[in-house]
């Protein structure tokens, strides 16, 4: 099952809330998560980096569909979380809606009651 988080609400952070190829760590039900944005939308992954735990949100970067971390310069790809050294990050679901920006996180049925 996934819950909807709105993270960006139009209304209140105007219809351009992020720039374009920037980074910025949001936090959802206490997990940290990367909120990319490129020209082609928003992009949820995960926020620390598997080399060596620097945070995305800490000064790392898109760049040619790739989030970039702000220590080592690893690239990931924001379309699979493929890191270019074969590793992975996590990715979550992202919608832009009529209201704002919204992150999907999975959750099991138990933790919902």
């Amino acid at each position: 099952m996934i819950r909807w988080y709105r993270v960006y609400d139009f209304s209140k952070h105007g219809n351009e809330p992020q720039r374009i190829n920037s980074v910025r760590t949001i936090e959802i039900e206490g997990q940290k998560i990367s909120l990319a944005r490129t020209a082609d939308g928003y992009y949820a992954l995960d926020d620390k980096c598997p080399h060596a735990g620097a945070r995305f949100g800490m000064g790392g970067y898109c760049e040619h569909g790739m989030l970039v971390c702000p220590v080592h310069r690893y690239k990931y790809d924001l379309q699979t979380g493929k890191g270019k050294q074969g590793d992975f990050i996590n990715r979550y679901p992202t919608q832009v809606k009529s209201d704002g920006v919204y992150v999907g996180l999975t959750k099991k049925w138990w933790q919902f009651w």
